[in-house]
């Protein structure tokens, strides 16, 4: 009995073997093979619903992270007031003909007219004040001089006894052609009105030397020669004056001198023909288009730099004589011209070289993809990616980057 309970345990356990090797070396349906991939069915392919759902459930990713749009930082009121960033348009150049240099604005001598009196008196009236604009011949202020009524005095003296000479000359003329005067009393007559011509014209004179024609009186109209801006008035009614005195300045500011300082290091570089684009610390981003048309001969010895200038229409008079900013001169290079930045404009994301360009709302700034060329000193050819007179950023442009990558960092992003 024992041994036939043996051998039936022993017969279960053979059949229990013999089964699982079956199992091992078959596959259930729909389970992949050893071969197959996971992710992918029977036939090789790949389960895209599978796919589909793992994509969705994947931690960490979000559609930001491709960057396929414009990526833009936006600083408000106060962080742009505080970061001082400055922008200029991009320009064409050729690099390596390239210089800054260091300007302020100035009026042009030639467009700025000192007015003094032409004689000694008293101020009467002030017509204008100062900032005023003015034409030439306006009025600017009357003098009330003793000289000047003395010598329309003497012309209008001078004038009738011309005009008493002439009737007389006249008259003896028309007596002698009668036969009823002498020839000696017609030379007499026509000696009297030459002198009393002669008498006539010195008067006048007199009266033109000191800028005036006609009128009568001590009193003389203080005239503008020039269109301008009154920007000096030291005329003060009552006050006594002279020739020596300036009254007032006028200047024309509708064209301006930019007076650059070239150091010596830079001489090197410099060419007659440059073209110049100023920009200015007080407004930021505007630019204005010159040429060069003076450099001066000899270095001024106080600052060891050579004077440069350039003139400029100033239309709008935002170039106001006394601001300083910086004249980028540069070679035209024809077609071969490209768009230059300056160094401090380039910024590296995701290990590709952006600039950041002004957006269109307030304190908005792009950064924008760039294609580079050649690296100067100062500045860097942009092959591709950035127009000739967009707005870019040259100033504060790290700072740009640092709030761009801190407010992806805040949305799951790591760069």
């Amino acid at each position: 009995m024992t041994r036939a309970l043996y051998r039936l345990c022993l017969l279960i356990t053979l059949v229990g073997l013999l089964h699982g090797c079956d199992t091992s070396g078959s596959q259930a349906p729909g389970a992949p093979s050893a071969h197959e991939h996971p992710g992918e069915g029977p036939d090789g392919h790949r389960d895209h619903d599978h796919d589909d759902h793992a994509d969705e459930e994947a931690p960490g990713h979000d559609d930001h992270d491709d960057h396929e749009g414009p990526r833009i930082v936006t600083l408000s009121k106060a962080a742009l007031a505080r970061s001082e960033i400055r922008t200029e348009e991009a320009r064409t150049g050729a690099l390596g003909g390239g210089l800054q240099v260091p300007a302020r604005v100035a009026f042009n001598p030639d467009r700025v007219a000192h007015i003094s009196p032409p004689l000694n008196g008293q101020i009467a009236s002030v017509d204008v004040a100062l900032g005023q604009e003015v034409s030439a011949g306006q009025v600017l202020g009357r003098l009330r001089s003793a000289e000047l009524g003395q010598i329309r005095a003497e012309l209008s003296r001078a004038t009738a006894l011309l005009e008493v000479a002439e009737k007389h000359r006249d008259r003896q003329r028309r007596l002698r052609s009668e036969g009823i005067n002498s020839e000696r009393t017609l030379l007499d007559a026509e000696l009297s009105y030459e002198e009393a011509r002669a008498e006539h014209e010195a008067a006048r004179s007199r009266l033109s030397a000191f800028g005036v024609r006609g009128g009568s009186g001590p009193e003389l109209a203080i005239r503008s020669p020039i269109d301008g801006v009154i920007i000096e008035r030291h005329a003060t009614r009552g006050e006594s004056v002279s020739s020596e005195n300036t009254l007032f300045v006028v200047a024309d500011p509708s064209r301006v001198w930019v007076i650059g300082q070239l150091y010596e290091q830079q001489l090197a570089m410099l060419r007659p023909d440059m073209s110049a684009t100023l920009s200015l610390n007080a407004y930021p981003g505007r630019t204005w288009e010159g040429q060069l048309d003076l450099i001066a001969a000899a270095l001024d010895e106080s600052t060891r730099a050579l004077p440069l200038r350039v003139e400029i229409s100033n239309p709008d008079g935002l170039l106001r004589p006394g601001l300083f900013g910086t004249l980028h001169l540069s070679a035209d290079a024809g077609e071969g011209a490209t768009v230059l930045v300056a160094r401090d404009a380039l910024q590296t994301l995701d290990n590709l070289p952006v600039v950041f360009v002004r957006g269109d709302a307030p304190g908005q700034f792009l950064a924008r993809p760039v294609t580079l060329g050649r690296e100067g000193r100062e500045f860097v050819e942009i092959l591709a990616g950035l127009p000739p007179g967009t707005p870019t950023v040259v100033q504060g442009a790290f700072i740009l980057k640092s709030e761009l990558m801190r407010g992806e960092l805040g949305h799951g992003h790591a760069h």
